[in-house]
């Protein structure tokens, strides 16, 4: 059985394990305040809908390259949720598809470690890009109630700026996205 097969297997039991579907859940308790459109707990808290990411973001090595500009990057670890693409250069990108994991936290964190925060929309969904140095930047992109992370290393300066290719990337990856 190869890579794909086994992590599609393991990503079919998981959701029968904890239960993954397309459709809303169960009616919001009348009390919640989730169940008022008009409550401040709810107009502070951006919805979007979950959308189905494939492997590796739907992105495979021609299209990293093309994005990047770094024509040696080949993917060198690759399962159901991260992919990790590498160069001879050292450059690196990474995909992380995190699934029920808040992205404020993962702003958070990027912040405290003294990354620049700058806000992105992708087609609605609401994220963020942190750059650490014009070569070195992360992107993260809300889907559902998790998000898509995209983040690059060209370890020098890089051919494109480091936040820019992060951006497109997860723009590519929410447009082929279903």
């Amino acid at each position: 059985m190869g890579t794909r097969a086994v992590a599609a297997s393991i990503a079919a039991i998981a959701c029968g394990l904890v239960g993954c579907s397309n459709t809303p859940g169960t009616e919001a308790d009348p009390n919640s305040p989730e169940a008022d459109p008009n409550s401040p707990e709810t107009a502070e808290q951006p919805v979007t809908e979950e959308l189905f990411v494939g492997e590796c973001g739907s992105m495979d090595n021609t299209e990293v390259q093309r994005l990047t500009a770094v024509s040696d990057l080949t993917v060198v670890s690759e399962n159901a949720v991260r992919c990790r693409w590498e160069s001879a250069t050292g450059a690196y990108a990474m995909f992380t598809w995190y699934r029920g994991s808040p992205i404020d936290r993962e702003r958070s964190v990027a912040e405290a470690v003294g990354r620049t925060i700058e806000r992105i929309d992708v087609d609605g969904h609401p994220g963020f890009t942190a750059a650490a140095s014009g070569a070195s930047c992360e992107a993260g992109v809300e889907n559902g109630d998790g998000f898509l992370h995209w983040s690059v290393n060209y370890v020098i300066d890089g051919p494109r700026d480091s936040c820019d290719v992060v951006e497109d990337l997860a723009r590519t990856t929410m447009s082929k996205a279903k």
